[in-house]
């Protein structure tokens, strides 16, 4: 019988860390429907009623809801359930700015190097797709913000690693009061695009240097402009 329960709570934990992973990927984003559970069940090979439990419990932490006759979605502040700023600001005490953006530096330059490595036919589609978003909401600050963080994203879901993704979102989180500071600044938007093509066409060319170079020369580049704003 204790065989039998554990059995069924490892399916059901499997089955919860599987729909976890597509959160985190960006398979399904902040705001979207998780498949039907039917269609979950038939692809993860387990019985519905595992992934009922599965959903339970990843509602019980914050990352998806429920409700009767619409679905299930992703929370909107789904990626802070994963990976909480909070915590990392409770264990360590506020972080310098400097701090955190020399961690950022080191995973754009990996995860861009990784996507001219790993990147299929899509993910470039999806980099280039995000890019040309940002150039539509050009006039927009926050709109920018969102449509620049969405170029980041492709390009770290690029590079097919989950957990320099997971990092990278927690680096970024904590960066943003100061990156939402700096895209305020004259021209910002237009020349932080420019580094982005650069480093959209290393990927699309599969040049993991090119990539790699393009993504340090946009980050001096956000030093540059973030000292400017005073922030670091």
């Amino acid at each position: 019988m204790g065989r039998g329960t554990a059995g069924r709570s490892t399916l059901v934990d499997d089955a919860a860390d599987k729909i976890r992973q597509m959160i985190l990927t960006g398979e399904v984003k902040p705001g979207d429907f998780l498949p039907p559970r039917r269609e979950l069940a038939e692809e993860f090979g387990v019985g519905i009623s595992t992934i009922h439990e599965a959903i339970q419990s990843l509602n019980a932490v914050g990352l998806v809801e429920s409700r009767p006759g619409k679905g299930t979605w992703v929370r909107e502040d789904a990626l802070d359930a994963v990976i909480r700023p909070s915590t990392i600001i409770n264990r360590f005490g506020e972080m310098e700015a400097d701090t955190i953006y020399e961690a950022r530096t080191f995973l754009e330059a990996s995860l861009a190097e990784l996507a001219a490595r790993k990147a299929t036919d899509e993910d470039v589609l999806r980099v280039w797709d995000a890019l040309a978003h940002a150039r539509d909401v050009m006039g927009n600050d926050k709109g920018f913000v969102r449509a620049d963080w969405d170029f980041h994203l492709a390009v770290a879901e690029a590079a097919h690693n989950d957990l320099l993704q997971a990092f990278y979102h927690l680096a970024r989180e904590l960066l943003l009061d100061f990156i939402e500071g700096a895209i305020s600044l004259p021209n910002v938007k237009e020349e932080a695009t420019a580094y982005h093509v650069a480093q959209a066409e290393a990927i699309e060319r599969h040049d993991p240097e090119q990539a790699r170079q393009a993504a340090l020369d946009h980050m001096r580049y956000v030093k540059e402009r973030l000292m400017e704003a005073g922030s670091v």
